[in-house]
């Protein structure tokens, strides 16, 4: 007599079950944790716009600069607020050009809506973090900060070695000679080196050019002690000559960058919230207030090294960074 076989045990469907609802569960969990850490920051951060004018906005810059949307939203709404002074804090390598470039037009901004920055430079203030803070009415560096770092750097892996040990070629059409430059399948070749020289070359300008433009008054100052003449006299040419072999990529330390007008003052965050008051005309003991977003996208990033999701989204670019 044939027996037919029993129903298939529903144990494994039962545990995918289980497994799909826990997982579900966890990422539920986590947007439910990043919404109510928003919610703590935005309630302790975003009301300063409601207090009094006299309190100054704290906006800080940590590590490499890949985004500026949150950084120049976050300045459109304190341009817009009746507050008097923003500080900007900083501590980060630098990072892309564009992003740089942006955070820095949106200080220009501010200041023309007769609003006071200050800058505050931490432990690393370099390349595009320099760029940014060039843009301030003032910029307060510890003695050991490392700052400066005026340049533009772009990377190209070459793996040809190894693909060829492997035996992987690589087949490229394109439109045109230059379309597939800085590929990592081959050496680069001599003509394409020089075309992003020239482009390298482009854009380290626009970050010269900046610097000399927004510190314009400060370099006259102190090139008129070493010249013995009026500020006044003091020619942007004379100022490009002064600035320029110290625009090589170099790190400079806050002491170096003071003495030679890079900076403004030497001193700590405290030196700076005083300072800040002091050119927005605040009397007494200053109140500062943070503003601050979280986003899901920051706190992936700074669980893998060096902004590896962000950079992997971005490919190729080319960046004001340091180190």
């Amino acid at each position: 007599m044939k027996i037919n076989p029993e129903p298939q045990p529903r144990k494994n469907r039962t545990f995918l079950y289980v497994l799909l609802g826990f997982g579900s569960l966890l990422i539920l969990s986590f947007f439910l944790v990043v919404g109510l850490i928003q919610h703590i920051v935005g309630k302790s951060s975003g009301s300063s716009f409601l207090s009094n004018s006299d309190e100054i906005t704290l906006i800080e810059i940590q590590g490499p600069i890949f985004q500026s949307d949150d950084i120049v939203r976050r300045i459109k709404k304190f341009k817009k607020s009746s507050k008097k002074a923003l500080l900007i804090r900083l501590n980060s390598p630098g990072g892309a050009v564009a992003p740089s470039q942006e955070i820095y037009s949106e200080i220009l901004s501010a200041r023309e809506s007769k609003k006071i920055v200050v800058a505050s430079m931490s432990s690393l203030a370099a390349s595009g973090a320099y760029y940014i803070a060039a843009a301030c009415d003032k910029i307060v560096a510890n003695p050991g900060t490392l700052t400066g770092s005026i340049g533009v750097i772009a990377e190209f892996p070459d793996a040809s070695g190894l693909l060829k040990k492997v035996g992987l070629n690589y087949q490229t059409v394109k439109s045109g000679k230059f379309k597939d430059t800085g590929a990592f399948n081959r050496p680069m070749e001599p003509q394409e080196r020089a075309y992003l020289q020239e482009t390298i070359n482009d854009v380290f300008h626009q970050f010269l050019d900046s610097v000399i433009e927004s510190r314009r008054e400060t370099f006259q100052e102190r090139l008129s002690k070493i010249f013995h003449k009026k500020s006044q006299q003091v020619t942007d040419q004379e100022i490009i000559q002064f600035v320029t072999p110290f625009a090589d990529g170099r790190v400079l330390t806050g002491k170096k960058a003071f003495e030679l007008g890079f900076v403004d003052k030497l001193g700590n965050y405290y030196d700076a919230v005083r300072l800040t008051a002091d050119l927005a005309g605040i009397k007494g003991e200053p109140i500062v207030k943070i503003d601050q977003s979280i986003k899901l996208e920051q706190l992936l990033n700074g669980l893998l090294p060096f902004s590896f999701l962000t950079r992997a989204n971005n490919g190729f670019q080319l960046e004001y960074r340091a180190f």
